[in-house]
């Protein structure tokens, strides 16, 4: 179950997925609110869904809030994976086993932070959650849940 402090928990992205469940629906204004960070508690990285009226995600320090794919699931219920591979910097969101975001971290990705790499390139050991912001994960965990 998710704290509702401010917390990090480890996390080696290149041998596992994150998960986290909601059951959050769109126009609930509800987020999930992950930041990644290195062993030193630097950001590395975010990861932000937000439940507008059109859902929308937000790969933090690199590009614009973007709307999810229709190809959301409807149920309320959702499991989302959240993978990430270091080497590649290919992300990839997927809910309910349904691929909705899959990219490279890039120049021509990331147009509004020139400086993307200096998060993105540190190494990410664990991530960070604080519900002041994330309100919408019920549970989360790497790996199989």
């Amino acid at each position: 179950d998710v704290t509702r402090e401010p917390a990090t928990h480890p996390w080696d992205p290149d041998n596992s997925d994150l998960i986290v469940i909601t059951n959050s629906v769109a126009g609930s204004d509800e987020m999930v609110w992950v930041e990644f960070r290195n062993e030193n508690n630097e950001a590395a990285g975010a990861v932000w869904i937000y439940f507008r009226s059109t859902p929308q995600y937000w790969i933090g320090y690199c590009a614009d809030w973007l709307n999810l794919s229709t190809n959301l699931p409807s149920a309320v219920n959702k499991v989302w994976r959240f993978s990430y591979n270091q080497q590649t910097q290919d992300i990839k969101i997927s809910c309910n086993d349904v691929l909705l975001v899959d990219t490279t971290l890039s120049d021509d990705v990331c147009t509004t932070w020139n400086n993307w790499r200096t998060y993105w390139e540190r190494d990410v050991t664990k991530i960070y959650i604080d519900s002041k912001y994330d309100t919408a994960s019920e549970q989360f965990c790497t790996g199989k849940c």
